[in-house]
């Protein structure tokens, strides 16, 4: 086992559309459940330890408190408008010098583009948030905020786990003697993605540092694994049957997102 106590590990940086830096490999807070803890608080204060300095939160994991402790504990100090009004209001932000960059999530083509073309919109989001690994690689999704000069972060990238078994992706993992979380890891960042994995598991949050070189033959099995019948689809577990298909209490239609039941796309 890799003694990872007191290692820091030199994680690869994107270069946001303002300039700024920020961490390839990040941690995801989302914790399998809602609800603050000491689980919460242990696994950002190790992460940071390990060299971690990006760090996904949202309000409805309910665990912000918690992560705030870990971060406090790690570092040292040296109704509702709508997502393009919300958007106008953050820009706001950046005049007070609080933040470096701002950014949205879950926003498909169809929304981006509502919100680019708005004349009240002077800043393009610096990330766009989304769920993405080799069974919902969202190529186009990719393709457009890299000629919009926005970085693509994805989250849930190793797909909960769900598919890690495939036999392409073990013959990988096996191939390079690395696991096949290691793989879809080195995947999301070598196609230009930043990632943000999560794990309680110090060992784990260590491994996920560990990102290698794929071969653009191993890129091109990961770039096509949605391809194999039934795997192009979400793993997350927000999927509704509300309004013929939805999260959050937003249809796909409204979410611009080709999503059937399920969360399967439809081909």
């Amino acid at each position: 086992m890799q003694d990872t106590k007191n290692t820091r590990q030199s994680v690869p940086n994107f270069t946001l559309n303002n300039g700024e830096a920020m961490s390839a490999i990040g941690l995801g807070c989302w914790m399998g459940r809602q609800g603050e803890g000491p689980h919460v608080t242990n696994t950002v204060r190790t992460a940071l330890k390990l060299g971690y300095r990006h760090i996904d939160t949202a309000a409805n994991y309910g665990d912000e408190v918690s992560v705030g402790q870990g971060i406090g504990s790690a570092l040292q100090p040296d109704e509702s408008p709508t997502y393009i009004e919300t958007w106008h209001l953050m820009q706001e932000l950046l005049k007070t010098g609080k933040t470096k960059a701002i950014g949205v999530s879950n926003l498909s083509v169809e929304l981006l583009s509502s919100l680019l073309k708005d004349p009240r919109t002077t800043i393009i989001p610096a990330v766009n948030q989304v769920e993405a690994h080799p069974c919902l690689p969202q190529h186009e999704l990719l393709e457009f905020c890299r000629s919009k000069g926005i970085l693509l972060v994805a989250y849930s990238p190793v797909g909960k786990h769900k598919f890690g078994d495939d036999e392409d992706i073990l013959a990988i993992a096996q191939r390079l003697n690395v696991t096949s979380a290691q793989v879809m890891l080195s995947w999301g960042v070598q196609r230009g993605t930043a990632v943000v994995p999560k794990s309680e598991h110090e060992e784990r949050l260590a491994q996920n540092l560990s990102i290698l070189e794929l071969s653009s033959a191993d890129m091109q099995v990961l770039d096509r694994l949605h391809l194999k019948p039934g795997m192009h689809r979400s793993v997350c577990g927000f999927h509704s049957l509300d309004l013929g298909g939805s999260c959050f209490g937003w249809s796909y239609k409204q979410l611009g997102w080709n999503f059937g039941p399920g969360g399967v796309i439809c081909e």
